[in-house]
């Protein structure tokens, strides 16, 4: 005899699951294996501050310049899946970055990092507006919403499993940490080819000729300054944090992965069941400034925290924040572009984001080096805030400005 509150939790997962197409499971597997081997961004500031002896400050511009390789990558990825299609754009990016995490691993000054850095950012983060795209040309009709939190699901799974493996291999050798992405890369490239190198997508990809551009779009543009907001204060996860809990709580690199880890698994456990309930019943904006309110109290709570239960806890806060946000924006960017510009549009999302990449170390580093850190999370908290209104005031995605 079942429990009813367990069969209740059964029946939510697996409806929260059931009808996603097969094309959507390959995609968000290839995503799991890829993010799984992101484990060299978590540690990279340590790696340059501790493993090279770099300054915080040298340290805060090599980290920027994977920003500038980002946004290079998701606005060329964008145009290219437009141009080519996904499936090329993502056998390049998959293959091509995997070389480069090799290459990476041997270089040790400033301007060779620097650059090494935003080559392969440039050529590996072409992967991600290429692979949005597919997303929604494979996702069954009334599922896109849901494809999309798959992909995501499968995202930070990956993302919880490699900062914790991680922690470990960089305990051991920061070098490593090079070696295992580029093994994971190689591996989404073989797995993503040899599933989709005959298969025709559902909604066929229109190229006769050009779709609007999102630089014109009114409401595309408030979009991206307010997701550019977002991302100066959630890539603080990655950028600052990390230093944070090295120096004010002298957490080791495998105390640090677990606790970036934990994130994930949050979100796995999470994101499909609320997004599969949600999805009818709040209006994505509303879900986007409500996520934003929870990022700023989890920001302004590692202030408050006293020991590893209380970072923990403002983690827990950071991954609801990731859940009520995060879906609902890529699948509001995804609905605004039409059919055919949508790979510029998913590049312009993406670029936002690797903007954000730029200027959040350089941001987070600077006020840390002159105010501390608690000036830094409080100011992030009162930025989340402000972005949570103007979310609140967007228009719906299908309303043209």
């Amino acid at each position: 005899m079942r429990i009813p509150i367990f069969s209740w939790i059964w029946r939510q997962y697996r409806s929260a699951f059931e009808g996603l197409s097969q094309e959507a499971w390959v995609l968000a597997t290839v995503m799991f294996i890829n993010r799984a081997g992101t484990m060299v961004l978590p540690f990279l500031g340590l790696y340059l501050r501790e493993g090279l002896g770099f300054s915080l400050a040298d340290t805060g511009w090599i980290m920027a310049s994977y920003g500038v390789g980002s946004m290079v990558g998701a606005i060329s990825g964008g145009y290219l899946s437009d141009r080519w299609g996904s499936y090329q754009v993502q056998s390049l990016a998959l293959f091509l970055g995997s070389g480069l995490f090799l290459a990476l691993s041997f270089m040790t000054e400033f301007w060779s990092l620097a650059f090494g850095v935003f080559t392969l950012t440039a050529v590996a983060d072409m992967v991600r507006p290429a692979n949005s795209s597919a997303v929604f040309e494979y996702a069954k009709e009334g599922n896109i919403t849901r494809a999309f939190s798959l992909n995501r699901m499968a995202i930070n799974l990956g993302f919880s499993v490699g900062p914790a493996a991680a922690g470990i291999i960089a305990a051991w050798s920061y070098q490593g940490l090079f070696w295992a992405d580029a093994a994971s890369s190689a591996a989404a490239g073989l797995l993503f080819v040899a599933f989709f190198r005959k298969r025709r997508p559902r909604r066929a990809r229109e190229v006769q000729s050009p779709g609007p551009s999102p630089y014109r779009d009114r409401g595309a543009m408030a979009f991206s300054v307010l997701v550019l907001l977002f991302a100066l204060v959630f890539f603080q996860l990655v950028s600052t944090m990390p230093f944070y809990y090295r120096d004010v709580f002298r957490l080791s690199e495998t105390q640090i992965g677990l606790l970036l880890g934990f994130n994930g698994l949050l979100i796995v456990a999470v994101e499909m069941v609320f997004v599969n309930w949600a999805q009818n019943r709040i209006a994505p904006r509303h879900a986007i400034a409500l996520g934003m309110v929870a990022m700023a109290l989890s920001f302004a709570s590692l202030n408050w925290a006293t020991s590893l239960l209380g970072l923990y806890a403002s983690m827990f806060i950071l991954s609801a924040s990731e859940i009520l946000a995060m879906p609902f924006m890529i699948s509001w960017i995804t609905i605004r572009a039409g059919e055919k510009s949508r790979g510029r549009y998913l590049g312009l999302y993406a670029a936002t984001y690797a903007l954000g990449h730029i200027i959040a170390p350089l941001m987070g580093t600077r006020v840390i080096e002159y105010f501390g850190y608690s000036t830094l999370y409080y100011g992030v908290a009162l930025l989340s805030l402000l972005t949570a209104w103007g979310f609140s005031q967007l228009p719906p995605a299908t309303a043209r400005q």
